[in-house]
């Protein structure tokens, strides 16, 4: 199974009748394949079952929230990190 990160980009009312703003974010599963899909209302973002769980080895994840959208952010805008040498010089 899949996981999805869903990014609102226009204001709605859910079944509800709730406002669901702009930039607000939401995960699930699916069984839809890895990629980026237009959808109502927003963006979603899909990626593997195993890439998640790959992310979350790392010491200190677990399974929420929180973390399932840090990996799937980390997936799709992660930034080269250039590697900073420092020198160090005791007088």
């Amino acid at each position: 199974m899949n996981w999805f990160l869903y990014n609102v980009t226009e204001n709605f009312l859910d079944d509800d009748g709730e406002l669901v703003k702009k930039g607000e974010k939401g995960v699930g599963q699916c069984s839809m394949s890895p990629g980026i899909l237009e959808a109502p209302y927003g963006t979603m973002y899909v990626v593997t079952g195993e890439y998640v769980k790959l992310f979350l080895s790392e010491p200190n994840k677990r399974l929420n929230a929180r973390n399932v959208t840090q990996a799937i952010e980390y997936y799709y805008y992660r930034e080269e990190k250039e590697e900073v040498e420092y020198e160090f010089v005791f007088d």
